[in-house]
């Protein structure tokens, strides 16, 4: 996302001044202790990296090293920590805790712990679980390679999101009306009958977490699919995520023995009807008429997995 609007980074600021406070209160009861927070840090890693030496220690932390080199020397004048000539590099030492510093950082992240539980006590399972989500999305978006997505099946719940990204998407970009919401639920309660029967499949593309592409097939006759709810999110275009979920639709109608593909697309549609057409799709039928609140012009379009002499044997 390039030219990031002023509104989303002064709303960042805000999130971050927040989430400062909020881990500050945290943090409270090490700033209580005689440890600083970087110090704590210090200790846990120590703790929980497996003796470390200090050079891993500082890539983790991203301390100054002379300030990393004062804290370790304060720890092992105070019997915290000890030092060991690394056997691999006898320029470096590993760092283990002593009895008192493992003493030390137990009490420490007891405290923290017991900050931890104020701050989550007055909300409810359904708070804390959808906080621990959001933090996971966090962590997940902002360590992420950019563009790294995957094409997997649709979750139970996730067609509903499905319904309402094309729903977005169509409302904005063709100025359909809400008539067309009722044309998706009606053919998604369709669809759920036929892929609990193993005769229709639907899939996603996952960005972090997000639905960001959707395609299904469904169940038309023994010999006949119908290709449904083609969408890629505008930002993720041109990345060839539509020909990857075309891929894993086609695969499908191969494995379940269907004779020909169908689709309903309209006119308007350009990009949709260039990848019908890479794939073999040719348009069959036409009808313009009124509906979803505008006139369109819908098209259909198939396409013949078996040679025609072998469909009619």
């Amino acid at each position: 996302m390039k030219d990031i609007p002023e509104k989303i980074t002064k709303q960042i600021r805000s999130f971050n001044r927040f989430y400062t406070g909020v881990i500050g209160a945290v943090n409270q009861s090490v700033l209580n202790s005689p440890f600083s927070v970087a110090e704590a840090r210090v200790l846990y890693e120590i703790k929980h990296k497996g003796t470390p030496t200090a050079s891993e220690i500082n890539v983790e932390l991203g301390l100054d090293p002379g300030y990393l080199s004062r804290i370790i020397r304060r720890f092992e004048h105070d019997e915290l920590l000890e030092k060991e000539r690394s056997p691999l590099d006898g320029r470096a030492y590993i760092l283990r805790l002593t009895p008192r510093g493992e003493h030390v950082l137990t009490a420490l992240e007891k405290a923290s712990d017991q900050k931890v539980s104020e701050l989550l006590a007055p909300m409810t399972k359904v708070d804390v679980e959808a906080l621990l989500r959001s933090m996971d999305t966090i962590r997940s978006i902002l360590t992420c390679e950019p563009g790294e997505v995957i094409i997997r099946p649709a979750k139970p719940g996730e067609l509903g999101l499905v319904v309402w990204q094309h729903m977005d998407f169509y409302i904005r970009e063709y100025n359909l009306d809400s008539t067309f919401e009722y044309y998706l639920f009606d053919g998604m309660a369709r669809f759920l009958k036929n892929r609990e029967g193993g005769k229709g499949g639907a899939w996603v593309a996952d960005h972090n977490g997000a639905v960001v592409g959707s395609i299904a097939i469904d169940h038309e006759d023994d010999r006949t699919a119908k290709l449904r709810w083609l969408l890629v999110h505008p930002e993720f275009q041109s990345m060839g995520i539509g020909r990857r979920l075309m891929d894993e639709a086609m695969e499908f109608c191969r494995m379940n023995l269907y004779h020909r593909i169908f689709l309903w697309t309209f006119s308007e549609l350009r990009e949709a009807r260039h990848l019908y057409e890479l794939y073999g799709f040719s348009p069959t039928e036409e009808v313009n008429h009124t509906i979803w609140g505008r006139k369109i012009t819908e098209e259909r379009w198939d396409y013949l997995l078996v040679d025609p002499e072998e469909e009619d044997a």
